[in-house]
């Protein structure tokens, strides 16, 4: 006799608000792919900004309606790998690397893809055994991408060749920081309520937000080199201080599992 197990309405629910935008960052991701096979790099590099942006809301959307689960937790990985590994990846090949002898700037040019992906499948398991914790272990995929864009944006306003030069030390190093386990800080929580460091976390996210409205192919570089030096700083002053989260290195220790 065959026992079916019930699946919980929680396990059935595949379509749903966060799924959706899942979805859309998917597809930013895609239709980057395509704006920098049709040469329109300054759009390509938009589009991995907007994905970012819909990865950040997609995860937000789903705790705060309780819609959180191990389908979404595994899709949204699989669309950072598009929106945040293959997309950037193509877009700086296409604009910079491609120009190196081969097979260099293929192999740097893959760099973004590999290191995502691991990044991701990291985050998983991490996630899956202890939960959602309030900073990164490693750079984020998506901010990893978006600081290769960013640096594309740039070059397009100012046409400054020194920025494209600084993509072939910029992909490697922003790569293997997806791999590492160099702590970096998550978004501010909301309230007014709030003290002390997310405070302070808030009213530069207000700040650089008011900024970035008015210049924002200035600003967005900038802050994303701003955002990936704090925490290199960070884990060397805590090094400094022989705290275990100023280890840098790129295969965790079971204690990197339960922090």
């Amino acid at each position: 006799m065959n026992i079916k197990k019930k699946r919980t309405p929680r396990q059935r629910t595949y379509i749903n608000v966060p799924n959706l935008f899942t979805a859309l960052n998917i597809f930013c991701g895609f239709l980057s792919v395509l704006q920098t096979i049709e040469g329109n790099y300054t759009t390509a590099a938009w589009l991995i900004f907007f994905a970012a942006v819909f990865d950040a809301l997609d995860g937000r959307i789903a705790r705060a309606t309780g819609q959180s689960n191990e389908f979404g937790l595994q899709m949204d990985s699989l669309g950072d790998v598009i929106s945040s590994g293959l997309a950037p990846a193509v877009l700086v090949y296409t604009v910079q690397l491609k120009s190196l002898h081969p097979p260099v700037g293929l192999i740097l040019a893959f760099f973004p893809v590999l290191f995502a992906a691991f990044r991701l499948a990291r985050f998983n398991v991490f996630t899956l055994s202890e939960g959602k914790k309030s900073d990164y272990l490693g750079l984020p995929a998506p901010m990893a991408g978006v600081t290769l864009a960013s640096c594309v944006i740039l070059y397009q306003s100012v046409q400054w060749d020194l920025l494209l030069r600084m993509l072939i030390g910029l992909v490697p190093v922003v790569s293997l920081l997806m791999a590492s386990t160099i702590r970096y800080e998550g978004m501010p929580r909301f309230s007014i309520r709030e003290r002390g460091f997310n405070r302070l976390k808030l009213i530069l996210f207000f700040v650089i937000t008011a900024l970035f409205l008015v210049y924002p192919d200035y600003v967005l570089f900038p802050f994303m080199i701003f955002y990936i030096l704090a925490g290199i700083g960070r884990s060397v002053f805590s090094l400094m201080r022989n705290e275990d989260d100023g280890e840098i290195t790129l295969i965790p220790k079971e204690s990197d599992l339960k922090s």
